[in-house]
């Protein structure tokens, strides 16, 4: 019994059980912060599905691109550029900006979203690439929607795999 006494009052016990400790404390943060992770992202996939705006804006990208006489381009210049069409649009593009920005930041998880919007994300950004592109020019700001497109490219080179 003395042994056990002695070994617990060792500096080589009580160092080790100081690094346990801090171990424990480290996994339990880092686990932490990857549920509080997933658990936004989720919310925000939520959300999303409800958002009326969103799902317009959504509608009207696809309706442009598929129309042959349609020109998503003209709602990037004045006077079109004001115009509920317009502003349907940006609000697509931003959203998924913030997504973006999001996951670049660590707030959500990247691929639970691309698990649930790998096709829609796509599919916008490739409707889109000519509106990026004339907003761009006409407001001499090649950083709109960088992040967006960001995202994008990063997952045009490792796609969703099917299953």
């Amino acid at each position: 019994m003395d042994w056990l006494i002695s070994s617990i009052e060792s500096a080589f016990f009580r160092n080790v059980s100081f690094l346990v400790g801090v171990l424990v404390a480290v996994i339990s943060v880092l686990t932490v912060r990857a549920t509080a992770r997933r658990k936004q992202s989720a919310d925000v996939i939520f959300a999303t599905r409800n958002d009326e705006l969103l799902r317009n804006g959504i509608r009207l990208i696809r309706e442009e691109a598929l129309h042959t006489n349609s020109n998503i381009r003209k709602y990037a210049k004045p006077p079109e550029a004001q115009t509920e069409n317009a502003a349907a649009i940006r609000y697509v593009l931003n959203h998924f900006e913030y997504v973006a920005v999001g996951i670049q930041d660590g707030i959500y998880d990247e691929e639970m979203f691309k698990k649930a919007s790998f096709s829609t994300i796509m599919e916008i950004r490739r409707h889109s690439e000519t509106y990026i592109t004339d907003v761009r020019s006409e407001q001499n700001r090649d950083t709109i929607y960088q992040e967006f497109c960001w995202l994008c490219e990063r997952w045009k080179k490792a796609p969703l795999k099917s299953r």
